[in-house]
């Protein structure tokens, strides 16, 4: 018998919301700067608390846009009489991390200014928090698990220094949870309006797709054509060889220049409605379709066909039995209840412990932040919300200008060093000085658009019926649908009762089908448009109508069940990721990643764009060298 693929999925850190009506884009600099923000907080709101629009919020976003897309910047800045040490642009966990790192190698006295679009901390990281019948649910906004795995012992460590517990992580959370564990038993949900009726099928989906178990069963469940069902089961048995006329020496090779969806046409003969059942992990980890990905970038996410495609030597040939008892441990990541929000607020806990009242012993999940403590005058580490850069300049005595808008002003502060820990596409207007061809480099990424959507249940009963970890949804809307991480952590206790408030948690990637000649950055510049094109009110028609198609036959009723949602869309997602089927292959030194974040005099660039990699420890290592380039 042929060796089975063992099971793996490589998981991105999943994502991370915006209502765009184009008129700020016709303002004037002044006429930008005498709107206020739309979301400024007193110390009496709390960011995490707020529902509706979230993510890349109205008021986060229209300065940037009106300085990238119309070159408008304020032509005058107060210039304040704050003095800092290090000026750091963006408080996602790079620029956390690289304000963290400064202050430990500079010294504790170092005074820091933390500056954000947003009026939350965190980035991707975001927090969504809900209160219903007595309890505290959390939702994740983006940023979702830990690839520890993955970390160099550089970002283990550091991570394990500000807080995390790896191990604790790994017993808090319930087992069966789709996300965190892909083998676990889910749902494929086939809508109407695609598959002739809503219905759901149970099963051990990824296991299945990699030719473990009863899998032609599980095939057959789905009721589709003979042909395609055919075609499923000899793909994912690896009895047909479609690949028959590549050797199997050139097999790598032709699975990472040819398309997946290409092959499943016209290797496997199977139909566009069939080609769609593979997509929601893939969509999920590349926001795109299969036409997007290469066949080995496919397999990799999970899809079927690993047995044709890369079958293995008959003399390494084990047992079904022998690949079924892979320890499913070694597959599953650990996640706080909110997703990397903890992290974030972790790194804000250790910059500004008053946010905390200074008690750094705390459960960090539990723990409501004081707002208010951020931007305190008295403060060595300030972090200023509502704040976007749009200019940062080295001077001529050694010091580092940067100018923001905040609450209808433009300002000015300066700073020994500056560390622009944002999209690493704004930095070419942030630097007028770069030069030109690196501001080419720093453009070549495109993020991934993406919608990270959390509703808040006050009865999940129906949804509780069908006892599974969760569903891949093609064709629909949202691609995934799950729980709320069930993580039980500390004080911290996810409602579990048949009748308890519960939080899903829905992914859905606005990109549009890849067509020949249209390169995956084209298309998610496309879905990023789209994405800002969208209001609020026709995201929570689609979910609402998402829902009620897969749980409407077991009692749910949007009208009654529902409480509250709270979108995350982000115009501007995952880093770029470079892409077998759109990009060149680059010596090591020579990608535009690492020629774009070069330093510029005492202004240093972090993210995890300039890493090239979607990942909580990218984001981390860019903010080590970061800081490493401007103290070396």
């Amino acid at each position: 018998m042929k060796k089975k693929h063992s099971p793996h999925i490589t998981r991105r850190d999943f994502l991370d919301g915006m209502a765009l009506s184009g008129g700020a884009l016709a303002l004037s600099p002044l006429q930008i700067l005498a709107e206020p923000a739309a979301h400024g907080h007193t110390p009496q709101v709390y960011p995490p608390s707020l529902t509706g629009m979230r993510g890349n919020h109205p008021g986060s976003f229209e300065v940037a846009h009106a300085l990238a897309r119309e070159g408008q910047r304020p032509d005058e800045f107060d210039l304040l009489s704050e003095t800092y040490d290090l000026v750091v642009v963006g408080a996602g966990i790079s620029g956390l991390t690289a304000a963290y790192l400064f202050r430990k190698q500079f010294g504790r006295d170092a005074k820091i200014l933390i500056l954000d679009n947003h009026d939350d901390f965190g980035g991707h990281a975001k927090r969504n928090e809900f209160t219903s019948q007595g309890h505290t649910l959390l939702g994740v906004g983006g940023s979702l698990n830990l690839e520890q795995a993955a970390m160099g012992e550089a970002e283990r460590s550091l991570l394990e220094e500000v807080g995390v517990d790896f191990a604790a992580l790994r017993s808090a959370i319930e087992p069966g949870f789709l996300v965190h564990d892909p083998m676990s038993r889910h749902g494929i949900y086939l809508n109407s309006s695609e598959y002739a009726e809503d219905r759901s099928i149970i099963a051990d989906w990824y296991l299945r797709w990699a030719g473990v178990g009863d899998f032609e069963s599980a095939i057959r469940s789905l009721k589709l054509s003979a042909t395609d069902e055919q075609g499923f089961i000899a793909l994912v048995s690896g009895d047909n060889d479609f690949l028959d006329d590549v050797p199997l020496a050139d097999r790598e090779h032709f699975a990472r220049q040819t398309s997946y969806a290409l092959f499943l046409r016209e290797r496997v003969g199977l139909s566009e409605q069939a080609v769609k059942i593979t997509e929601p992990w893939i969509k999920a980890l590349h926001s795109t379709d299969a036409e997007g990905v290469s066949i080995y970038e496919a397999l990799n996410s999970g899809a079927p066909g690993m047995n044709t495609v890369m079958p293995s030597p008959e003399s390494e040939s084990e047992s079904e039995d022998d690949t079924e008892s892979v320890d499913p441990a070694i597959y599953r990541y650990p996640i706080f209840p909110d997703g990397n929000a903890s992290v974030a607020r972790l790194l804000v806990r250790q910059l500004i412990p008053a946010t905390v009242g200074g008690d750094l012993d705390q459960n960090v999940v539990t723990s409501r932040f004081d707002y208010s403590q951020l931007d305190r005058e008295d403060a060595l580490v300030r972090l200023r919300l509502n704040s976007t850069a749009v200019n940062a300049r080295n001077l001529d005595d050694d010091q580092v200008e940067v100018a923001y808008v905040s609450d209808g002003r433009a300002s000015a502060v300066r700073a020994k060093y500056c560390v622009l820990a944002g999209y690493a596409g704004m930095v070419p207007h942030l630097c007028p000085e770069l030069p030109e061809t690196q501001k080419e480099h720093l453009s070549y990424g495109v993020k991934a658009p993406f919608i990270c959507t959390n509703v808040l249940l006050r009865n999940a009963a129906a949804v509780r019926k069908a006892d599974t970890s969760g569903y891949q949804c093609p064709g629909s809307f949202y691609s995934l649908v799950t729980s709320a991480p069930p993580v039980n952590l500390g004080d911290f206790r996810v409602p579990s009762q048949a009748d308890d408030p519960m939080v899903i948690w829905m992914l859905h990637s606005p990109t549009p089908p890849i067509s020949e000649g249209l390169s995956a950055r084209d298309a998610y510049r496309l879905g990023r448009h789209k994405l800002l094109s969208m209001s609020f009110e026709e995201i929570e028609s689609a979910t609402l109508h998402q829902l009620s198609g897969m749980f409407g036959l077991a009692g749910f009723d949007a009208d009654r069940d529902v409480e509250a949602i709270t979108v995350n869309r982000w115009a501007h997602g995952y880093a770029y990721e470079h892409m077998d089927l759109h990009d060149p292959q680059w010596a090591e030194g020579e990608a535009p990643h690492e020629l774009g974040r070069k330093p510029i005099g005492r202004i240093a660039i972090a993210n995890s764009d300039t890493e090239a990699y979607a990942y909580v420890q990218a984001a981390m290592k860019a903010a080590r060298r970061a800081v490493g380039e401007l103290l070396a």
